[in-house]
């Protein structure tokens, strides 16, 4: 598939998760979390990562059957294809999480930079429970963050679409694939 955009650099897009094997595997965690918090909470508290997890926490939370609040938090730690080392916040929580069940909604989970950020921050706040959900996990990275809920454990190559970005291009995909140079 050619983007318009990328025609002149001969480079085209390669899908790896379709549009229905994301939606449906998303349904799938849906149900794996309602059974986690079924005799715990009647309420979940998720966050959801900006920019990139937007369209999986949206996906998420209208499959979940249950009383769901929602917080975002805009952090990042990459520029372009690298991940910075450096993380920014950019917005935060603006509301109290002591006593809480959260679920934090990530994109993706690959160094665990970000996430492990995010995770000692909240943490602070004293929640019940803090668990995480992710749509894509990066098989090749020992992070050392226990993920609770993985959508997808992929190879380690640059993805993109259904949220992730590539200097905040093709996040509008509705599949995730990866960028592959042609010549």
């Amino acid at each position: 598939m050619f983007l318009p955009s990328e025609r002149r650099q001969h480079v085209t897009v390669e899908v790896l998760l379709e549009e229905k094997t994301i939606k449906e595997r998303i349904k799938q965690l849906a149900r794996e979390i309602e059974n986690y918090y079924k005799d715990k909470t009647d309420t979940l508290h998720a966050i959801c990562v900006l920019k990139g997890s937007i369209h999986f926490f949206s996906e998420l939370v209208l499959n979940l059957n249950m009383n769901v609040n929602y917080s975002f938090v805009h952090v990042s730690s990459y520029a372009g294809t690298e991940s910075t080392g450096r993380i920014r916040v950019k917005s935060w929580v603006d509301e109290p999480l002591q006593g809480k069940y959260v679920l934090v909604v990530e994109d993706i989970v690959d160094t665990g930079n970000t996430l492990r950020y995010i995770l000692n921050y909240l943490r602070k706040y004293k929640p019940a429970d803090l668990k995480v959900a992710t749509l894509i996990e990066k098989e090749k990275y020992q992070h050392g963050i226990p993920i609770d809920f993985v959508g997808f454990k992929v190879q380690d190559v640059f993805l993109i679409g259904y949220g992730l970005d590539y200097d905040e291009k093709y996040r509008n995909l509705p599949f995730i694939g990866y960028l592959k140079n042609d010549t």
